[in-house]
């Protein structure tokens, strides 16, 4: 990912042999950094509003299940604004 300045780590867990971990970034502002990883492999990548993020280790389950369905359903019900709009983006 081009043109990202790491910040603070806001979370890192691990929950079933899936690490989650969020850093906020300085650039592009506004915008958290989501790393997920499977046994030390890197699996997904992506910017996700820092607002939300709390909603990523929330709904952590639902993501891996889907992860595991090779699916992103888990990521978009994290990514919900619970009104049709998502702010997830498998891009």
């Amino acid at each position: 990912m081009e043109n990202i300045i790491k910040g603070k780590i806001a979370f890192d867990f691990i929950e079933n042999n899936y690490r989650f971990v969020a850093t906020y970034l300085t650039e592009p502002k506004g915008d958290a950094l989501i790393e997920i990883y499977k046994d030390s492999n890197l699996i997904k990548e992506f910017l996700f509003p820092a607002y939300k993020i709390w909603n990523i280790q929330v709904h952590s389950s639902d993501i891996i299940d889907g992860l595991e369905k090779k699916s992103d359903e888990g990521l978009f019900i994290a990514g919900s604004d619970g009104l049709g709009g998502n702010s997830y983006n498998p891009s």
